[in-house]
């Protein structure tokens, strides 16, 4: 009588004739079907298989169901390298501080209130575009008209990193330092612009109010009308229409920063 087993491996069921194979050639078939190199499989049948010089039919009954465990290999490298940039962004936030020497000291204008400071993320890939999205921020003509409107000036407008805190950013003392979260999860892309600059209206909101209260969800909402009625940039091209802004709703608001932080809050 003929020997065979039934190959299982995420759902997909292959019968293959085992008469003459080993289990070192089920391996190998098992590596050029599913992708999966034979260090990393486990072969199972009431049991791991092992053994690779004996015959299947010696190791398993007839019409047997051998089921494949293990991660195709560049699933696997994929993973792992993903791992790994995880891995150094986690060390660079740890080594990461702020000091005077290493903080890009620029106003992004000329008036009295707005961003006296910017600092990134020290991480090689694709710093610079973290810091012009910051600048971007400070020279954004509604966050502008903002500031000035309700005369607020923050010290330090920082990247905040994602594996740093579970929030979106935060307002250290109601000025003195402001972080934003600006790149996803892998630090392989960047949040959109505009939620980016919601969690800033947030932010700027806890300048007047640290908890989230019904005074702070007032002045959020101000903020977010404002940062678009007050952009003349967009004005010019909105003519005989109403601009769109949003409107927060108050139970965002403990996803976003938890509240204000005081001098011992970070």
């Amino acid at each position: 009588m003929s020997h065979s087993i039934t190959l299982s491996y995420k759902g997909h069921v292959t019968r293959i004739p085992t008469d003459t194979l080993t289990l070192g050639q089920l391996r190998a078939h098992v590596a050029q079907q599913y992708g999966i190199s034979a260090l990393d499989q486990k072969l199972i049948c009431k049991g791991l298989l092992r053994n690779d010089t004996a015959m299947i039919r010696d190791l398993v009954p007839n019409n047997s169901k051998v089921v494949v465990m293990g991660t195709p290999s560049a699933e696997l490298a994929s993973f792992q390298a993903l791992n790994a940039r995880r891995q150094i962004g986690r060390a660079n936030n740890l080594k990461y501080q702020a000091t005077s020497s290493d903080v890009y000291h620029t106003r992004a204008t000329t008036d009295e209130y707005g961003f006296d400071s910017f600092k990134e993320l020290n991480i090689a890939h694709r710093q610079r575009d973290a810091l012009q999205m910051l600048h971007r921020l400070g020279r954004d003509e509604g966050v502008r008209q903002v500031m000035r409107k309700h005369k607020y000036s923050v010290h330090l407008l920082r990247e905040l990193h994602p594996n740093e805190r579970t929030i979106l950013g935060y307002n250290r003392n109601r000025g003195e330092e402001i972080a934003l979260r600006l790149r996803t999860d892998d630090l392989e892309g960047f949040r959109d612009y505009e939620s980016v600059r919601r969690v800033l209206m947030h932010e700027l909101a806890h300048m007047v109010w640290d908890a989230h209260d019904d005074n702070f969800h007032k002045l959020n909402r101000e903020h977010c009308k404002e940062v678009v009625e007050l952009d003349w940039t967009v004005r010019g091209q909105t003519v005989g229409a109403q601009a769109e802004y949003y409107e927060p709703q108050p139970k965002e608001a403990e996803a976003v920063d938890g509240g204000s932080l005081a001098a011992s809050g970070f």
